[in-house]
């Protein structure tokens, strides 16, 4: 595991932990919708479903990610370009999570397309009694449009290596789960303190700062291997 990816990680998870409150509004009853509280095994039936929801993150990061990577075998001087373009989709996701510019949005119409004809392949699974159902349900939601998801897979995809862009995925997924597992009292109570506003700008500045230093780091590394030619 490189250095750089043991720094990402934490950005990743930072990630889906300050979208818990965008989650918890665009999937916090899905669960419900499904049925899956009615399960015979309700806890493992929830997670068999956010398993199959991070194997569609990490499955798409691949392989965008890994159709960057042969591009850029091809085209090398792309390299911090696209290195900059992570950081800067970085720093706006930390306007969005400080609730200062929310135009990061506007992404959830380009799912609209797929949606609809994926969302018909859940019908036949339901009612979802057996935990493979569960799963697949999971996988099926993994593609529904959500502008969180789409900035998190152009950021990790980015890195331009297939296999450090699915970890990334995985590990935003893991930061979103905690807030869709929890029921009931606690749901809410993350609810608030997604919109509190110390918590909201810790976590923006946070997502700042890994955004600076993606771009920073990708230039002085430029500059210097410039300069030993």
């Amino acid at each position: 595991m490189t250095a750089d990816l043991l720094l990402l990680i934490p950005a990743a998870l930072l990630l889906g932990l300050a979208g818990s409150g965008h989650c918890l509004g665009m999937c916090g009853g899905i669960a419900c919708a499904l049925g899956l509280q009615q399960h015979p095994r309700p806890v493992m039936a929830l997670a068999f479903y956010h398993v199959g929801r991070i194997t569609t993150y990490s499955c798409l990061a691949l392989l965008f990610g890994g159709a960057l990577q042969h591009t850029l075998h091809h085209y090398p001087l792309l390299a911090p370009w696209l290195r900059t373009a992570a950081g800067a989709l970085l720093i706006l996701m930390a306007l969005h999570v400080a609730q200062i510019w929310s135009g990061i949005l506007r992404l959830e119409a380009f799912g609209t397309r797929w949606w609809q004809p994926i969302q018909r392949l859940v019908k036949p699974l339901l009612p979802a009694r057996q935990l493979w159902q569960v799963f697949m349900l999971g996988m099926l939601w993994g593609w529904l449009p959500c502008a969180l998801v789409y900035s998190t897979l152009a950021w990790a995809a980015a890195q331009a290596n297939g296999m450090q862009a699915a970890i990334l995925m995985a590990s935003f997924g893991l930061g979103t789960t905690p807030a869709l597992m929890a029921g009931g009292v606690f749901a809410s109570q993350l609810q608030r303190l997604a919109q509190l506003r110390a918590w909201r700008y810790t976590l923006a500045a946070a997502l700042m700062l890994f955004g600076l230093w993606t771009i920073f780091s990708v230039w002085q590394h430029a500059g210097h291997h410039h300069a030993m030619h």
